[in-house]
Protein backbone atom coordinates (compact mmCIF):
# COMPACT_ATOMS: atom_id res chain seq x y z
CA UNK A 1 0.00 0.00 0.00
CA UNK A 2 1.02 3.64 -0.69
CA UNK A 3 -0.41 5.21 2.10
CA UNK A 4 0.55 3.96 5.39
CA UNK A 5 -1.96 5.52 6.64
CA UNK A 6 -3.40 2.13 5.97
CA UNK A 7 -3.24 -1.03 8.02
CA UNK A 8 -4.52 -4.60 7.75
CA UNK A 9 -3.66 -5.24 11.34
CA UNK A 10 -6.32 -3.01 13.07
CA UNK A 11 -6.06 -2.84 16.96
CA UNK A 12 -9.74 -1.18 16.74
CA UNK A 13 -11.82 -1.13 14.40
CA UNK A 14 -14.14 1.96 15.01
CA UNK A 15 -15.23 2.73 11.59
CA UNK A 16 -18.61 1.09 11.31
CA UNK A 17 -20.72 3.95 10.42
CA UNK A 18 -18.16 3.91 6.82
CA UNK A 19 -18.08 0.53 6.49
CA UNK A 20 -18.75 -2.13 8.86
CA UNK A 21 -16.28 -5.53 8.93
CA UNK A 22 -18.27 -8.54 7.16
CA UNK A 23 -18.45 -11.91 8.85
CA UNK A 24 -16.28 -14.93 7.62
CA UNK A 25 -20.00 -16.43 6.63
CA UNK A 26 -20.64 -13.30 4.44
CA UNK A 27 -17.56 -13.45 2.70
CA UNK A 28 -17.63 -16.92 2.30
CA UNK A 29 -20.88 -16.67 0.71
CA UNK A 30 -20.09 -13.69 -1.88
CA UNK A 31 -17.05 -16.35 -3.04
CA UNK A 32 -18.90 -19.11 -3.36
CA UNK A 33 -21.24 -16.92 -5.50
CA UNK A 34 -18.67 -15.90 -7.56
CA UNK A 35 -16.72 -19.06 -7.72
CA UNK A 36 -20.00 -20.33 -9.27
CA UNK A 37 -20.59 -17.20 -11.75
CA UNK A 38 -16.89 -17.86 -12.92
CA UNK A 39 -17.80 -21.20 -14.02
CA UNK A 40 -21.45 -20.65 -15.36
CA UNK A 41 -21.65 -17.08 -16.34
CA UNK A 42 -23.85 -14.32 -14.84
CA UNK A 43 -27.41 -15.35 -16.20
CA UNK A 44 -26.94 -19.29 -14.73
CA UNK A 45 -25.56 -18.50 -11.60
CA UNK A 46 -27.86 -15.77 -10.98
CA UNK A 47 -30.75 -18.29 -11.78
CA UNK A 48 -29.39 -20.68 -9.40
CA UNK A 49 -29.78 -18.44 -6.46
CA UNK A 50 -33.25 -17.00 -7.64
CA UNK A 51 -34.65 -17.89 -4.98
CA UNK A 52 -32.44 -16.00 -2.18
CA UNK A 53 -32.35 -12.96 -4.62
CA UNK A 54 -36.15 -12.59 -5.39
CA UNK A 55 -37.46 -14.00 -1.99
CA UNK A 56 -35.12 -14.79 0.49
CA UNK A 57 -33.14 -11.04 1.09
CA UNK A 58 -36.95 -9.04 0.74
CA UNK A 59 -37.80 -11.66 3.70
CA UNK A 60 -34.66 -10.77 5.49
CA UNK A 61 -35.25 -7.13 5.78
CA UNK A 62 -38.63 -7.57 6.34
CA UNK A 63 -38.08 -9.60 9.64
CA UNK A 64 -35.12 -7.34 10.65
CA UNK A 65 -37.64 -4.21 10.42
CA UNK A 66 -41.29 -6.23 11.09
CA UNK A 67 -42.76 -5.29 7.54
CA UNK A 68 -44.47 -6.58 5.10
CA UNK A 69 -42.30 -7.85 1.97
CA UNK A 70 -43.95 -6.52 -0.43
CA UNK A 71 -42.95 -3.01 1.04
CA UNK A 72 -39.18 -3.66 0.19
CA UNK A 73 -37.70 -2.36 -2.35
CA UNK A 74 -33.71 -3.38 -2.94
CA UNK A 75 -30.96 -0.67 -4.23
CA UNK A 76 -27.41 -0.09 -4.25
CA UNK A 77 -27.14 2.56 -1.89
CA UNK A 78 -29.16 4.16 0.49
CA UNK A 79 -28.58 7.35 -1.27
CA UNK A 80 -30.08 6.29 -4.22
CA UNK A 81 -32.77 4.86 -2.59
CA UNK A 82 -33.74 7.80 -0.66
CA UNK A 83 -33.36 9.79 -4.27
CA UNK A 84 -35.66 7.30 -6.09
CA UNK A 85 -38.34 7.96 -3.06
CA UNK A 86 -38.22 11.28 -3.35
CA UNK A 87 -38.30 12.01 -6.44
CA UNK A 88 -40.87 9.65 -7.60
CA UNK A 89 -43.36 12.47 -5.26
CA UNK A 90 -45.67 14.76 -6.73
CA UNK A 91 -44.83 18.55 -4.95
CA UNK A 92 -46.05 21.70 -6.05
CA UNK A 93 -45.41 25.22 -4.92
CA UNK A 94 -48.05 24.65 -2.28
CA UNK A 95 -45.87 22.18 -0.42
CA UNK A 96 -43.75 22.38 2.05
CA UNK A 97 -40.78 19.96 2.97
CA UNK A 98 -39.54 19.77 6.31
CA UNK A 99 -35.50 18.89 6.98
CA UNK A 100 -33.69 18.91 10.02
CA UNK A 101 -30.30 20.07 10.63
CA UNK A 102 -28.55 16.80 10.73
CA UNK A 103 -29.68 16.06 7.33
CA UNK A 104 -26.92 14.51 4.80
CA UNK A 105 -25.47 16.49 2.08
CA UNK A 106 -27.00 14.07 -0.50
CA UNK A 107 -29.99 14.60 0.51
CA UNK A 108 -30.41 18.54 0.59
CA UNK A 109 -29.15 18.58 -2.76
CA UNK A 110 -31.94 16.70 -4.48
CA UNK A 111 -34.56 18.28 -2.48
CA UNK A 112 -32.69 21.80 -3.96
CA UNK A 113 -32.84 20.07 -7.63
CA UNK A 114 -36.31 18.85 -6.88
CA UNK A 115 -37.67 22.81 -5.81
CA UNK A 116 -35.95 24.61 -8.79
CA UNK A 117 -38.37 22.96 -10.71
CA UNK A 118 -41.31 22.44 -8.51
CA UNK A 119 -41.16 25.97 -6.62
CA UNK A 120 -41.49 23.74 -2.96
CA UNK A 121 -40.80 25.27 0.17
CA UNK A 122 -38.07 23.77 2.21
CA UNK A 123 -37.91 24.65 5.86
CA UNK A 124 -36.06 23.22 9.24
CA UNK A 125 -36.99 21.93 11.98
CA UNK A 126 -34.96 23.64 14.85
CA UNK A 127 -33.27 21.94 17.59
CA UNK A 128 -34.27 22.16 21.38
CA UNK A 129 -31.39 23.74 23.53
CA UNK A 130 -29.84 20.47 24.17
CA UNK A 131 -29.76 19.11 20.41
CA UNK A 132 -32.52 17.18 19.86
CA UNK A 133 -35.13 17.63 17.42
CA UNK A 134 -37.51 19.77 18.70
CA UNK A 135 -41.21 17.41 18.22
CA UNK A 136 -43.08 20.02 20.30
CA UNK A 137 -42.42 22.90 17.66
CA UNK A 138 -43.51 20.11 15.11
CA UNK A 139 -46.75 19.78 16.64
CA UNK A 140 -47.57 23.64 16.67
CA UNK A 141 -46.32 24.37 13.49
CA UNK A 142 -47.83 20.89 11.42
CA UNK A 143 -49.98 22.06 8.96
CA UNK A 144 -51.62 20.40 5.53
CA UNK A 145 -48.77 22.15 3.42
CA UNK A 146 -46.14 20.03 5.32
CA UNK A 147 -45.84 17.12 2.55
CA UNK A 148 -43.06 15.72 3.65
CA UNK A 149 -41.00 15.62 6.99
CA UNK A 150 -37.20 14.04 6.31
CA UNK A 151 -35.89 12.77 9.59
CA UNK A 152 -32.12 11.98 9.84
CA UNK A 153 -32.66 8.85 12.22
CA UNK A 154 -29.02 8.90 13.43
CA UNK A 155 -26.81 11.18 11.49
CA UNK A 156 -23.10 10.25 10.07
CA UNK A 157 -21.41 13.02 12.22
CA UNK A 158 -22.94 12.55 15.53
CA UNK A 159 -24.81 9.59 17.79
CA UNK A 160 -27.62 11.66 18.72
CA UNK A 161 -31.08 9.15 17.71
CA UNK A 162 -34.51 10.99 17.17
CA UNK A 163 -37.15 8.84 18.12
CA UNK A 164 -39.17 8.10 15.27
CA UNK A 165 -42.31 7.44 17.31
CA UNK A 166 -43.48 11.20 17.69
CA UNK A 167 -43.26 11.50 14.47
CA UNK A 168 -45.27 8.45 13.29
CA UNK A 169 -48.01 9.93 15.12
CA UNK A 170 -47.46 13.67 14.22
CA UNK A 171 -48.15 12.34 10.09
CA UNK A 172 -50.91 10.25 11.24
CA UNK A 173 -54.43 10.91 9.90
CA UNK A 174 -52.28 13.60 7.37
CA UNK A 175 -51.66 13.76 4.10
CA UNK A 176 -47.90 14.55 4.99
CA UNK A 177 -45.77 12.02 4.88
CA UNK A 178 -42.95 10.91 6.85
CA UNK A 179 -39.18 9.79 5.20
CA UNK A 180 -36.71 8.37 7.48
CA UNK A 181 -32.97 8.35 6.42
CA UNK A 182 -31.68 5.20 8.54
CA UNK A 183 -28.60 4.59 6.77
CA UNK A 184 -26.43 4.78 10.33
CA UNK A 185 -29.01 3.16 12.91
CA UNK A 186 -30.06 0.46 11.26
CA UNK A 187 -28.35 -2.61 12.82
CA UNK A 188 -27.24 -0.09 15.25
CA UNK A 189 -30.88 0.52 17.07
CA UNK A 190 -34.09 -1.70 17.00
CA UNK A 191 -36.67 -0.19 14.16
CA UNK A 192 -40.11 -1.87 14.39
CA UNK A 193 -42.23 -0.96 11.70
CA UNK A 194 -45.01 -2.25 12.68
CA UNK A 195 -45.18 -0.65 15.50
CA UNK A 196 -43.43 2.78 14.56
CA UNK A 197 -44.99 2.93 10.99
CA UNK A 198 -42.74 5.59 8.49
CA UNK A 199 -43.81 5.93 4.90
CA UNK A 200 -40.15 5.82 3.57
CA UNK A 201 -37.47 4.29 5.51
CA UNK A 202 -33.56 3.99 3.56
CA UNK A 203 -30.58 2.03 4.62
CA UNK A 204 -27.43 0.54 2.91
CA UNK A 205 -25.63 -2.75 4.13
CA UNK A 206 -22.40 -1.93 4.08
CA UNK A 207 -22.10 -0.08 7.41
CA UNK A 208 -23.59 -1.83 10.74
CA UNK A 209 -26.02 -4.60 8.44
CA UNK A 210 -21.96 -5.38 7.95
CA UNK A 211 -22.82 -6.30 4.25
CA UNK A 212 -20.75 -5.82 0.93
CA UNK A 213 -20.77 -2.67 -0.32
CA UNK A 214 -23.57 -1.69 -2.98
CA UNK A 215 -26.35 -2.99 -1.11
CA UNK A 216 -28.76 -0.54 -0.13
CA UNK A 217 -32.95 -0.72 0.35
CA UNK A 218 -36.02 0.62 0.68
CA UNK A 219 -38.87 0.17 2.67
CA UNK A 220 -42.12 2.07 1.48
CA UNK A 221 -45.96 2.26 3.20
CA UNK A 222 -49.30 1.65 1.03
CA UNK A 223 -49.75 4.99 0.73
CA UNK A 224 -46.52 6.26 -0.37
CA UNK A 225 -46.47 3.69 -2.90
CA UNK A 226 -50.12 4.86 -3.55
CA UNK A 227 -48.92 8.39 -4.31
CA UNK A 228 -45.51 7.97 -6.12
CA UNK A 229 -44.48 7.20 -9.38
CA UNK A 230 -40.97 6.39 -10.15
CA UNK A 231 -38.98 8.41 -12.14
CA UNK A 232 -37.03 5.50 -13.86
CA UNK A 233 -38.83 2.23 -14.57
CA UNK A 234 -37.64 -1.34 -15.73
CA UNK A 235 -39.02 -4.15 -17.76
CA UNK A 236 -38.92 -6.91 -14.99
CA UNK A 237 -41.80 -4.66 -13.13
CA UNK A 238 -43.17 -2.74 -15.98
CA UNK A 239 -44.18 -3.42 -19.89
CA UNK A 240 -45.98 -1.56 -22.60
CA UNK A 241 -49.42 -1.93 -22.71
CA UNK A 242 -51.69 -1.89 -26.00
CA UNK A 243 -51.68 1.33 -27.99
CA UNK A 244 -48.07 2.19 -26.21
CA UNK A 245 -48.53 2.94 -22.87
CA UNK A 246 -46.88 1.22 -19.88
CA UNK A 247 -48.62 -0.80 -17.24
CA UNK A 248 -47.41 -1.92 -14.21
CA UNK A 249 -46.48 -5.37 -13.30
CA UNK A 250 -46.36 -5.11 -9.78
CA UNK A 251 -47.81 -3.16 -7.48
CA UNK A 252 -45.56 -3.76 -4.60
CA UNK A 253 -42.16 -1.12 -3.77
CA UNK A 254 -40.37 -3.89 -6.88
CA UNK A 255 -41.48 -1.07 -9.06
CA UNK A 256 -38.84 1.35 -7.74
CA UNK A 257 -35.96 -1.03 -8.35
CA UNK A 258 -33.78 -1.16 -11.31
CA UNK A 259 -33.00 -4.78 -12.76
CA UNK A 260 -29.62 -4.52 -12.75
CA UNK A 261 -27.92 -5.37 -9.10
CA UNK A 262 -24.46 -6.48 -7.73
CA UNK A 263 -25.53 -10.22 -7.17
CA UNK A 264 -22.40 -11.48 -5.37
CA UNK A 265 -22.75 -8.64 -3.37
CA UNK A 266 -26.60 -9.04 -2.47
CA UNK A 267 -25.85 -12.67 -1.90
CA UNK A 268 -23.90 -11.60 0.94
CA UNK A 269 -26.73 -8.93 2.30
CA UNK A 270 -28.86 -12.10 3.00
CA UNK A 271 -26.38 -14.11 5.24
CA UNK A 272 -25.47 -10.40 7.06
CA UNK A 273 -29.28 -9.89 7.66
CA UNK A 274 -30.24 -13.42 8.99
CA UNK A 275 -26.55 -12.38 11.27
CA UNK A 276 -28.27 -9.15 12.13
CA UNK A 277 -31.33 -10.43 14.08
CA UNK A 278 -28.68 -11.52 16.70
CA UNK A 279 -27.79 -8.25 17.05
CA UNK A 280 -27.45 -7.14 20.91
CA UNK A 281 -29.07 -3.18 21.11
CA UNK A 282 -28.25 -3.23 24.05
CA UNK A 283 -24.47 -3.58 24.29
CA UNK A 284 -23.90 -1.88 21.30
CA UNK A 285 -25.77 1.62 23.39
CA UNK A 286 -23.40 0.10 26.69
CA UNK A 287 -20.11 0.83 24.14
CA UNK A 288 -21.39 3.67 22.59
CA UNK A 289 -21.83 5.43 26.46
CA UNK A 290 -18.47 3.56 27.64
CA UNK A 291 -16.43 5.09 24.80
CA UNK A 292 -18.13 9.11 25.13
CA UNK A 293 -17.88 8.75 28.89
CA UNK A 294 -14.22 8.06 28.85
CA UNK A 295 -13.32 10.38 25.65
CA UNK A 296 -14.62 13.17 27.57
CA UNK A 297 -12.65 12.76 30.12
CA UNK A 298 -9.61 13.06 28.18
CA UNK A 299 -7.94 16.88 28.45
CA UNK A 300 -7.77 18.74 25.01
CA UNK A 301 -10.50 16.20 23.28
CA UNK A 302 -13.49 18.30 22.38
CA UNK A 303 -15.86 15.54 22.18
CA UNK A 304 -19.29 16.54 19.96
CA UNK A 305 -22.52 15.01 21.57
CA UNK A 306 -25.60 17.17 20.83
CA UNK A 307 -28.97 15.52 21.70
CA UNK A 308 -30.07 13.54 24.90
CA UNK A 309 -30.54 10.10 23.14
CA UNK A 310 -26.71 8.63 21.49
CA UNK A 311 -25.29 5.60 20.35
CA UNK A 312 -22.97 4.07 17.58
CA UNK A 313 -21.10 7.67 16.46
CA UNK A 314 -18.85 9.99 18.74
CA UNK A 315 -17.36 12.84 16.66
CA UNK A 316 -14.25 14.67 17.77
CA UNK A 317 -12.02 17.30 17.46
CA UNK A 318 -8.53 18.62 19.76
CA UNK A 319 -7.44 21.86 20.87
CA UNK A 320 -3.83 20.94 19.68
CA UNK A 321 -4.27 19.03 16.99
CA UNK A 322 -5.88 19.48 13.38
CA UNK A 323 -8.64 17.15 13.03
CA UNK A 324 -6.35 15.26 9.92
CA UNK A 325 -3.23 15.03 12.48
CA UNK A 326 -5.49 13.29 15.02
CA UNK A 327 -6.94 10.91 12.17
CA UNK A 328 -3.28 9.90 11.00
CA UNK A 329 -2.20 9.46 14.51
CA UNK A 330 -4.92 7.20 15.28
CA UNK A 331 -4.81 5.23 12.43
CA UNK A 332 -1.42 5.01 12.25
CA UNK A 333 -1.65 3.38 15.91
CA UNK A 334 -3.77 0.81 14.45
CA UNK A 335 -7.21 2.84 15.24
CA UNK A 336 -9.28 2.60 12.54
CA UNK A 337 -11.67 5.77 12.74
CA UNK A 338 -12.69 8.50 9.92
CA UNK A 339 -12.03 12.38 9.08
CA UNK A 340 -15.29 13.18 8.15
CA UNK A 341 -15.74 16.99 6.31
CA UNK A 342 -18.05 19.39 7.87
CA UNK A 343 -20.12 20.29 4.46
CA UNK A 344 -21.57 16.40 4.57
CA UNK A 345 -23.63 17.33 7.28
CA UNK A 346 -23.59 21.37 6.40
CA UNK A 347 -26.93 22.40 8.50
CA UNK A 348 -25.02 21.14 11.76
CA UNK A 349 -21.48 20.33 11.36
CA UNK A 350 -20.45 23.84 9.06
CA UNK A 351 -22.90 25.69 11.43
CA UNK A 352 -21.06 25.10 14.19
CA UNK A 353 -17.64 26.08 12.88
CA UNK A 354 -16.39 22.50 12.56
CA UNK A 355 -14.74 22.30 8.75
CA UNK A 356 -13.41 18.54 9.93
CA UNK A 357 -13.82 16.12 12.47
CA UNK A 358 -12.89 12.32 13.55
CA UNK A 359 -15.81 10.10 13.86
CA UNK A 360 -15.02 6.90 16.20
CA UNK A 361 -17.86 4.75 15.48
CA UNK A 362 -19.20 1.40 17.27
CA UNK A 363 -20.95 -1.35 15.56
CA UNK A 364 -22.36 -4.85 16.45
CA UNK A 365 -18.88 -6.68 16.93
CA UNK A 366 -16.92 -4.03 18.46
CA UNK A 367 -15.59 -5.14 21.60
CA UNK A 368 -14.38 -3.13 24.86
CA UNK A 369 -10.73 -3.95 24.59
CA UNK A 370 -10.69 -2.27 20.82
CA UNK A 371 -12.39 1.52 22.91
CA UNK A 372 -10.10 0.82 25.56
CA UNK A 373 -7.07 0.68 22.91
CA UNK A 374 -8.34 3.36 21.45
CA UNK A 375 -9.12 5.79 24.51
CA UNK A 376 -4.99 4.92 25.41
CA UNK A 377 -3.83 6.21 22.05
CA UNK A 378 -6.05 9.14 22.43
CA UNK A 379 -4.66 9.85 25.76
CA UNK A 380 -1.32 9.27 24.88
CA UNK A 381 -1.66 11.54 21.92
CA UNK A 382 -2.76 14.20 24.32
CA UNK A 383 -0.29 13.67 26.80
CA UNK A 384 3.03 13.62 24.68
CA UNK A 385 1.88 15.74 22.11
CA UNK A 386 0.61 13.14 19.31
CA UNK A 387 3.75 10.69 20.34
CA UNK A 388 2.60 7.08 19.14
CA UNK A 389 2.15 4.01 21.16
CA UNK A 390 3.22 1.42 20.00
CA UNK A 391 0.97 -1.05 18.04
CA UNK A 392 0.55 -4.55 18.52
CA UNK A 393 1.19 -7.55 15.74
CA UNK A 394 -1.93 -9.32 16.70
CA UNK A 395 -4.71 -9.62 13.75
CA UNK A 396 -8.48 -9.41 14.50
CA UNK A 397 -10.24 -11.47 12.95
CA UNK A 398 -13.56 -10.36 12.35
CA UNK A 399 -16.34 -13.50 12.13
CA UNK A 400 -20.05 -14.64 13.12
Amino acid sequence: MTDRTYTARWRSYLNTAGSGLQSRETREAVADYLTLEGTVGSYFAERAYAELIEEGVYRGVARLFNCPREAVAMSDSATRAWHSGVAALTLTARDIVWTTPYEWAGNLLLLKNLQRSAGFTIQEIPLTPCGDVDVDWCGRHISDRVALISVTHMPSCTGAVTPLGPFSQLVRDRRTLLAVDACQSAGNVPIDLTATPVDLLTANGKKSLLAPRGTGFAVMSPRFRASADPVSVDVHTHAFAPGGGIRRLTDSARRFELGEKSVPAFVGFDTALRQALHNDWDRTAALSRHLRVRAGRIPGLRVHAPGTHHTGILCVTHERLTPERLWHTLCRAGVACWLIDGAHTPNHLLRAGIPQAVRLAVGPRTTREEIDYAIGVLEETGGRGATVPAMGRQEREYSA
